[in-house]
């Protein structure tokens, strides 16, 4: 791993979020967040930019984290999990449970098969929703919505473009 700035700015983010969480600022504390952070940033780096050899004739794709996006980002995507929670559990605790799954095709206009693939599991993380295949070529991803009754597939559709807009000024 080349060491420049954008490797350094992942290890101090994410050293940052080792002691925003643990809270634990003695010394076996910081030089565990140290260790893992530096773990953590060498073993992910090549997911974010991947070697210049394994894309002949191109430059490696990079995406730019933004740190202050995910301020917003990040609080926004657990409102919407919460709203997601509430739904399912309203479905689910009604007498008549009568659904309607079903798997919607959404095109997405990421640049990055990265940010596709982070599209991906932030849909799968949102309850009721659950993304089956990602099509890296045409940059497509099948979502099964559990009840398409009171979703139709436009609204699955506008629901994912809205978390990749915001996906995208996070990494992009």
């Amino acid at each position: 791993m080349k060491l420049t700035k954008a490797p350094i700015a992942l290890f101090c983010a994410l050293f940052l979020f080792w002691i925003l969480f643990t809270g634990k600022l003695d010394t076996a504390g910081l030089v565990l967040g140290i260790i893992l952070s530096v773990f953590v940033t060498w073993f992910t780096w090549r997911v974010f930019i991947p070697p210049a050899h394994e894309m002949p004739g191109q430059v490696a794709p990079v995406l730019h984290f933004n740190l202050a996006w995910s301020l917003v980002f990040f609080p926004l995507f657990f409102w919407e999990i919460f709203k997601a929670t509430v739904q399912v559990a309203m479905l689910t605790l009604k007498p008549d449970l009568n659904l309607m799954p079903g798997i919607v095709r959404v095109k997405t206009n990421l640049k990055h098969k990265t940010s596709l693939v982070m599209l991906a599991n932030h849909v799968t993380l949102t309850p009721g929703t659950v993304t089956v295949d990602v099509d890296l070529v045409h940059h497509e991803l099948y979502v099964h919505s559990l009840n398409l009754r009171t979703l139709d597939e436009c609204a699955v559709c506008a629901d994912v473009n809205k978390l990749e807009e915001r996906l995208r000024r996070l990494v992009e």
